[in-house]
């Protein structure tokens, strides 16, 4: 079966699946096309029976969730937005910011006019590299909602040419960097009606709910910490919070269909669990439903069956977790050798033939190549994962964590790593790298026996 998945860059690619597979194995395959390691960012979006945007389970069967028609038309959109500095791949910054930029478009993300001037230009640099006459259309007016004045105009122009030589990655972070210090980055929306009939867009995010007009007008704000549950009933949605003076209140949101409904109270489950929860707890993890084949086979063969099982919600692992496991997997990613033994694109093959090298030579070889990517590891484990300049010097109390350099810790309020409070920002000295490279330098030198030549000779 054929499945048709479109990027929010609008890139359409083609990959071939079971009809029975679950949307996790399609999501892997797409990802793995784009050499995409932080999948766990990412979902599949399809098109309900009454035209509303759904996300696919990835833990259940495509079948049933869509039409088995081929080939089957699915979007893969960014689900869970994180922090520029938590992105460990340009790949996965690029496709982040071609969502960002679908929703500055709708209007989701508002900017003031500076922040537009500097988007515009950040945006025309990392499609176009540097300014010149030929430079495409500057997208001003879609993402600020009006057309540029003559002076702002020139304001584009003069800020393109300020960044001459900035790299595509490093305009699509800084742009990046820019959106995310919007106070709607990461919301999810959904259509909904008040209890009145009022047409209502409900934005889950990262801290709670945001009830908004159609024109994205701020209405009301729910926190996580004052909503007590979220239930569903058919199209219906009830959210239970607790007043400032104790009482309970119920907010009802009406949708138009029972899948639209389902939409938000797992939205609001499976983000509140993403972005504030140390791990996914069981009995969110493990709720399922069975159809009907499913509950009677579970009655008379055996109840830990998984026949006929729908899991509801869509989420294994947090925000930490997530992060953590890509690090894990870019770094045993990154061993992978070949020829000789030597880090890929790094070395090449041995400088000498195979037919005239003997045993002796080749095994020096590999242990030089292996002791280089040690060395180029160590060098970046020791250096400041925000600037990429400086070496790390600091670290944050009461947590422990050491992140970065002094400079770039003094303008973070919580610890990257563990998300707790920072105190103060504790001075800390560590071997520096220059003396270490020399060390390691040293080292490798000596691995090769004499006689045979190191691939800098």
């Amino acid at each position: 079966m054929l499945f048709h998945i479109t990027r929010p860059d609008s890139i359409v690619l083609e990959v071939e699946g079971d009809p029975k597979a679950n949307g996790e194995e399609i999501l892997n395959k797409v990802c793995q096309k784009m050499g995409i390691i932080e999948v766990d960012y990412f979902g599949l979006q399809f098109t309900g029976t009454k035209g509303e945007i759904l996300w696919l389970n990835l833990r259940n069967r495509i079948s049933q969730q869509v039409d088995n028609l081929s080939p089957c038309k699915l979007k893969l959109r960014v689900k869970f937005f994180v922090e520029p500095h938590l992105i460990l791949q340009e790949e996965t910054r690029h496709l982040f910011l071609m969502h960002v930029k679908e929703e500055l478009f709708k209007g989701s993300l508002r900017l003031d006019r500076e922040q537009a001037i500097e988007l515009s230009a950040l945006l025309a640099q990392a499609e176009s590299e540097d300014y010149n006459h030929n430079t495409p259309k500057y997208c001003y007016s879609q993402i600020y909602g009006q057309d540029p004045s003559h002076d702002t105009i020139n304001n584009i122009y003069k800020r393109h040419k300020e960044l001459e030589g900035v790299s595509q990655t490093s305009a699509e972070y800084q742009a990046l960097q820019l959106v995310s210090s919007l106070g709607n980055y990461g919301v999810e929306w959904h259509s909904a009606h008040d209890s009145e009939g009022q047409e209502l867009l409900i934005g889950v995010g990262p801290e709670g709910l945001f009830v908004c007009k159609t024109d994205f007008t701020p209405v009301n704000r729910l926190i996580y910490p004052i909503i007590q549950m979220a239930t569903q009933s058919g199209k219906n949605v009830y959210v239970t919070i607790t007043k400032d003076n104790g009482d309970s209140a119920v907010h009802l949101f009406k949708f138009i269909s029972t899948n639209a409904a389902n939409g938000l109270y797992r939205a609001i489950t499976e983000i509140h669990a993403f972005y504030r929860c140390d791990t996914v707890m069981s009995t969110v993890k493990m709720q399922y439903s069975r159809d009907f084949k499913g509950h009677l086979a579970s009655l008379f063969l055996n109840e830990s069956i998984d026949l006929g099982k729908r899991y509801i919600f869509d989420i294994q692992r947090t925000s930490k977790e997530v992060y953590d496991r890509a690090r894990r997997a870019l770094f045993n990613a990154g061993m992978g050798v070949t020829g000789c033994g030597g880090p890929r694109d790094v070395c090449g093959p041995c400088p000498s033939p195979r037919a005239e090298r003997d045993e002796r030579t080749c095994v020096s070889c590999r242990e030089t190549h292996v002791l280089r990517e040690k060395l180029q590891r160590l060098q970046e484990a020791l250096t400041c994962a925000l600037c990429c300049e400086q070496e790390i010097n600091a670290a944050f109390c009461p947590c422990g964590h050491m992140f970065c350099c002094h400079n770039c810790a003094g303008h973070l309020q919580y610890c990257p790593v563990c998300r707790s409070v920072v105190d103060r920002v504790q001075h800390i000295y560590l071997p520096t790298c220059a003396s270490l490279l020399t060390l390691a330098e040293v080292k490798t030198a000596y691995s090769a026996p004499r006689g045979t030549a190191t691939s800098e000779d």
